[in-house]
């Protein structure tokens, strides 16, 4: 299904939905870098840990000239990583954004529900742009039965492939990945991102509705 901040792979879009953006983090790919989360999935793995985002109704919808300006305008971090939501639902605005900060020196993580043979064999242009703009791509679908501790994946049967060569993810012991972000902006809003277990994934619905 076509939505109307898809690009169905045959015109130039410049306009994104977004769900959320993060200024700084050290858990969403390798070094520090800034996190976009699109809005929008139709994948909707089971025990999803952003569940949120799986709508395709209008959120936070930003220009790609604006999202880029802000991007290049924050200091210290490495690059930038596409989360969701799926990203590939939104491929070509995405790859716009890429583009821009591939030329700016910076790098881009793109993490995606489908399989890295799944974007390969689909022949969309948008799809094909935004690959071709990825540094590093963390792809397959988050399994429930098989989530591990592996850094910077959710599941056993996801994979992180150097798609450049200028990113490429240092050896790091298993307990990097239980690392869990807490950010506070000044409003007060906390966004959690990571990869929690289960008990804390529990213990932070529970507090959210106040018990």
């Amino acid at each position: 299904m076509v939505h109307k901040y898809n690009d169905p792979g045959c015109r130039r879009m410049c306009r994104l939905n977004l769900s959320g953006f993060l200024l700084r983090s050290a858990v969403n790919g390798p070094g520090i870098r800034t996190v976009v989360w699109v809005q929008g999935c139709p994948i909707r793995c089971r025990g999803c840990f952003n569940t949120a985002t799986w709508s395709f109704s209008s959120q936070h919808i930003v220009s790609t000239r604006k999202l880029t300006a802000r991007i290049l305008g924050i200091e210290g971090t490495d690059g930038v990583t596409f989360s969701g939501g799926e990203p590939f639902e939104q491929a070509g605005p995405l790859a716009e954004v890429a583009e821009q900060v591939c030329e700016a020196g910076l790098t881009v993580v793109t993490y995606s529900g489908y399989t890295y043979e799944q974007l390969t064999a689909r022949n969309n242009p948008a799809w094909d742009r935004l690959l071709a703009t990825t540094d590093l791509l963390i792809a397959g679908p988050y399994k429930e039965d098989m989530a591990c501790t592996t850094p910077f994946v959710g599941s056993a049967n996801q994979r992180v492939i150097p798609l450049t060569g200028r990113v490429v993810p240092e050896p790091a012991s298993p307990q990097q990945g239980e690392t869990v972000e807490f950010t506070i902006a000044p409003d007060g809003t906390v966004t959690t991102t990571g990869f929690p277990d289960a008990t804390m994934v529990r213990q932070i619905a529970a507090r959210c509705r106040g018990e």
